[in-house]
């Protein structure tokens, strides 16, 4: 039988695990009262930061009292991305006033792919085993109530995009339904829409949705980071100083603030402290230097346990399929260095390990023509010719400056292109055929099963590009996202959402356990903190509907 929503989520299907949540965080410095209102820092740094964190960052220590303006709004968000514009028009939604504080001069969004639960196309035994499977992929280390979040509330929240998305006439594509039947016939179902194709991504859904909030009664400014919050004499959060160019604005929420402003890639002293393996590759993203993270531990908010979990990925080089073959890899030297059935979350670990190289996150991998037949592989050589720079003059679905796949008829040629040693990659190739020929692997122990020769010309190649698109770990909050502080108590007025918000996921790598898994959060994180800072409910007062969205995917 499948679900219906609202008896779904009035039942308690799910129980969240709000009482672990005491043994998982580390120690933070409880805010001291300031007579100036904003958050103190006389007691000395917050626990978890250093002074060069604050450096490098736009958030600042000293006590700010001076304003050119001051303005009140219901709920001020922090961050237009991809969890604080959806946060910004649920709070319109809910009739609240609201004003958003971007550090950029325009919106910016990461990545393009998002998903949601269908429950009504679910039952509760196989919503049980699709949180299992996503525990599985995770390392077992997710946050419960965060989980439990996303189960319970992505799939309106996905649901409620379709519907913004098509009244600024950008409907994504695809979007697809995947039913996944688990032991005796238990069955969940997820649906994953793309806004694309490239170089299009969330940012460009992100800015219509914005821009449709500012004609509904939103205020955003831009060019204006959030550089400290505002407390009372009870420690409750009532608002945050942003910095124009020349002064400061205090901005105060009645209801809250809502930390949206992204992770901390470029902030290295965090990263250092925080994420050592992500050091020595290179970032994505510019300016994401935590500055939501260090606001939200300034007022006393618990910064999350490490490990963080990480997004490592290279979906540019080539198409993303691709990714899922274990075709040979070698290193700049022209030799293999891992086990090539690695998945490629994951490839990361082992190009870490390589430390005679400035950037470990760059490789390469071989393969031939009938790769098709060889590796059933569903991706055509006309998908991979967009990949070839400069081959077609209007390639589809790449960002023509990271597209890096080669081919050449003589692997001479092709070491040319790629700029590895053609000595070398002959060798390699030479020792990669004799064990396919074999059927034994005995440099990594590839199954017999994964090799297969690279014999027949053209020849392939492309050079990887890991680095980091997102350190997916923040200050602690409960399932509203609600900032905790050490003790696992709410910071009153205070909610943190997107990649600075908890740890949804806490393994070695954000896991690919499914499509959109990400960016999905962000979105149902970014909208139901809004209600609930509102209403003190996770119940939108104008749901969108099953009956109203399913045609966007049904077959």
């Amino acid at each position: 039988m499948n679900l219906n929503r609202r008896d779904f989520l009035k039942g308690g299907a799910l129980i969240g695990g709000t009482a672990a949540l005491g043994t998982m965080f580390g120690c933070a410095a409880s805010p001291k009262g300031s007579t100036s209102g904003a958050v103190s820092t006389d007691a000395g740094l917050p626990a978890g930061t250093t002074a060069e964190d604050f450096a490098q960052s736009s958030v600042s220590l000293d006590p700010i009292t001076a304003f050119s303006e001051e303005k009140t709004y219901d709920i001020v968000v922090v961050g237009a991305g991809t969890a604080g514009v959806p946060a910004v028009y649920s709070a319109l939604e809910e009739g609240a006033t609201v004003a958003c504080l971007q550090r950029e001069g325009t919106v910016q969004a990461n990545g393009n792919g998002s998903s949601g639960i269908i429950l009504e196309e679910s039952n509760e035994a196989g919503i049980l085993q699709y949180m299992q499977a996503w525990r599985k992929a995770g390392g077992y280390r997710m946050n419960p109530d965060l989980l439990k979040l996303f189960v319970d509330h992505s799939g309106e929240t996905h649901m409620w995009m379709l519907q913004r998305s098509a009244e600024v006439d950008y409907i994504p594509s695809p979007i697809s339904a995947t039913k996944t039947t688990y032991d005796e016939g238990n069955f969940c179902t997820a649906v994953i829409k793309t806004y694309g194709p490239k170089p299009k991504n969330h940012t460009d859904i992100m800015a219509l949705l914005a821009a449709a909030a500012e004609k509904q009664g939103a205020e955003f400014f831009y060019s204006t980071p959030a550089v400290q919050l505002v407390k009372d004499e009870s420690g409750a959060i009532t608002g945050v100083i942003g910095k124009s160019e020349n002064d400061y604005i205090k901005f105060s929420a009645t209801k809250a603030v809502i930390l949206a402003a992204g992770d901390y890639q470029n902030n290295e002293s965090m990263v250092e402290r925080y994420s050592p393996d992500v050091v020595r590759f290179g970032r994505k993203q510019m300016n994401r230097t935590g500055d939501g993270i260090l606001l939200g531990m300034t007022a006393g908010g618990a910064m999350s346990p490490v490990n963080h979990a990480k997004t490592m990925h290279d979906m540019d080089a080539a198409p993303m399929l691709m990714t899922r073959i274990p075709l040979m890899a070698l290193d700049e030297k022209g030799e293999r260095f891992m086990n090539e059935e690695i998945p490629m979350e994951s490839w990361d670990l082992t190009l870490n390990t390589r430390k005679d190289v400035e950037d470990p996150g760059r490789f390469f991998r071989i393969f031939d023509s009938d790769y098709m037949v060889k590796y059933g592989s569903k991706t055509s050589i006309e998908s991979l010719e967009n990949y070839i720079p400069g081959f077609k003059e209007s390639p589809e679905n790449v960002y023509p400056s990271l597209v890096d796949t080669h081919r050449a008829d003589t692997l001479d040629e092709l070491a040319e292109q790629l700029g590895i040693p053609a000595d070398a990659l002959k060798k390699s190739v030479e020792k990669w055929n004799e064990a396919c020929a074999s059927g034994v692997d005995n440099e990594f122990g590839v199954l017999k099963e994964n090799l297969h020769p690279i014999d027949t010309p053209p020849y392939w190649g492309i050079r990887q590009w890991i680095r980091c698109s997102a350190i997916n770990s923040g200050v602690m909050v409960n399932g509203n996202c609600q900032v905790l502080d050490a003790q696992g108590n709410v910071i009153k007025g205070l909610y943190s959402v997107g990649s600075g918000a908890g740890n949804l996921c806490g393994g070695l790598e954000w896991n690919l356990a499914q499509g959109g898994l990400c960016c999905g959060s962000y979105m149902t994180m970014g909208r139901y903190a809004a209600i609930h800072a509102i209403t003190g409910k996770m119940e939108p007062s104008k749901p969108a509907t099953y009956e109203d969205t399913k045609s966007y995917w049904a077959k």
